[in-house]
């Protein structure tokens, strides 16, 4: 689950003819449904599947996930 000011941010913005991809950095935790339920208080935007690395995450990692998302 996301953290609660993540939520409000969501909630007050408007996402339209945005591509939101969350990502979350955690030792334990999955990202889980936290992604489906931010796109549900979001209401707009084109929510894409998210990333969760471990809090040990190498630069090289996130630059290799971020590589193979093809945005422009």
């Amino acid at each position: 689950m996301a953290a609660w000011p993540t939520d409000g941010f969501v909630e007050a913005n408007d996402f339209t003819g945005k591509t939101v991809i969350p990502f979350c950095t955690s030792s334990s935790s999955g990202l889980g449904e936290s992604g489906e339920r931010l796109a549900e208080l979001a209401g707009t935007g084109d929510w894409q599947e998210g990333m969760r690395f471990r809090s040990s995450v190498s630069e090289g990692d996130v630059q290799e996930w971020l590589d193979s998302l093809s945005l422009s």
